[in-house]
């Protein structure tokens, strides 16, 4: 049975493996060759102050040795959340990922009784399996189709007592932007309606001082994941007292896992601290944008407004074809193929410190496979 779920993994060329490299900054050392990394989500590369940071601040440990809920809680986590609480005027609870904040939080609010989620279609696979882990209620519209939602909202507001919005700022797979305005609008048009807004890929990138999408405006949960742009590892809920207390008591991965290192909380806050100095690199990503899709509209069909770019294609083979060729001329960037994605795509990502040589470059080779 195991082997017949391979084999047929394998015919429809969506068989997955694990492959070995050596980071060297902005590249990958595979097989003693040096390929330009075009998969990572360090989209300001702010990895390369990893030096600073340890040359700057005093000693951590390297692990919590427990849950928070037992002696796993440094000073330097409360101090983050404090730090965080602040700025965004919410209440901050810090989890291990992103993935597993979403499963558990969702899961948790799943519980509450006569609720009812009202989902994008695209949004994250740690959002979904926290849905279905708690067997939770839920409808799905179509992505960024507000006008679907605001009937949804419309036939179902009076039947709930609890309405969850489930969305992304900047949505992983399609590399597309949040109208965070208009979705708080239609929100406001209800009493019973929460919203719950994964900032992964925007936290670091958009919104004032790259404090995401989210940042003071009217949402009840915000997710920011430290994994991406904060080169990091981590995430944070933002929400209301009486939903952090909540989560406190049922968020599973928060309660029975060992709490994320001091000495990765105290690099996430060191980063964090100077976003706000960063306008220049998030410049320099904006024009890196608009210059990919202006060299590459002419021959493919390209999503993405931003860092996330995802060339659309016809098939996993194909997909494959321009992914092995680019590996052949020194770029490494994968095949995103169902389910990730809806279809088969070439996904990349940029970093800030890119050069428009480089990128010229890079849309060269791909134009010429």
């Amino acid at each position: 049975m195991v082997k017949s779920v391979l084999d047929e993994l394998k015919q429809k060329a969506n068989y997955r493996t694990l492959k070995e490299y050596k980071k060297d900054g902005d590249y990958l050392i595979i097989n003693n060759e040096r390929k330009l990394n075009l998969s990572s989500n360090d989209y300001l590369n702010l990895s390369s102050l990893q030096k600073d940071f340890f040359k700057n601040n005093e000693y951590f440990n390297l692990s919590s040795d427990a849950s928070r809920l037992l002696c796993g809680g440094d000073y330097v986590h409360k101090d983050f959340e404090d730090y965080l609480s602040l700025i965004y005027k919410k209440q901050a609870l810090l989890f291990n990922s992103g993935y597993c904040l979403n499963l558990s939080c969702i899961s948790a609010l799943s519980k509450l009784k006569n609720s009812l989620f009202l989902c994008d279609k695209n949004i994250h696979a740690s959002m979904i399996d926290g849905l279905m882990l708690n067997n939770a209620n839920f409808k799905r519209y179509k992505h960024s189709n507000l006008d679907e939602l605001k009937e949804l909202l419309f036939l179902n507001a009076n039947k709930y007592d609890y309405i969850f919005i489930l969305s992304e700022a900047v949505f992983s797979m399609d590399g597309d932007i949040l109208d965070i305005d208009k979705l708080i609008q239609l929100k406001k048009e209800f009493k019973n309606v929460y919203l719950y807004i994964d900032e992964a890929h925007s936290i670091g990138v958009l919104g004032q001082n790259g404090y995401g999408l989210s940042y003071l405006n009217d949402v009840d949960f915000c997710v920011l994941t430290f994994g991406k742009a904060l080169a990091s590892n981590g995430a944070v809920m933002l929400c209301a007292d009486i939903f952090k207390e909540y989560f406190i008591n049922t968020a599973r991965s928060l309660i029975y896992s060992t709490s994320i290192s001091p000495i990765i909380v105290a690099w996430t806050f060191y980063l964090f601290k100077q976003l706000k100095n960063f306008d220049n690199l998030r410049q320099n990503l904006k024009e890196l944008s608009l210059l990919v899709n202006e060299e590459l509209k002419s021959k493919f069909k390209i999503d993405g407004t931003l860092h996330i770019k995802m060339l659309r294609l016809n098939s996993n083979e194909e997909v494959d074809f321009y992914a092995k060729k680019l590996f052949l001329n020194s770029y490494y960037l994968p095949a995103i193929k169902k389910p990730t994605t809806l279809i088969p795509s070439l996904r990349f990502s940029l970093k800030a410190n890119f050069t428009k040589e480089e990128i010229l470059k890079f849309c060269k080779v791909i134009k010429s496979i």
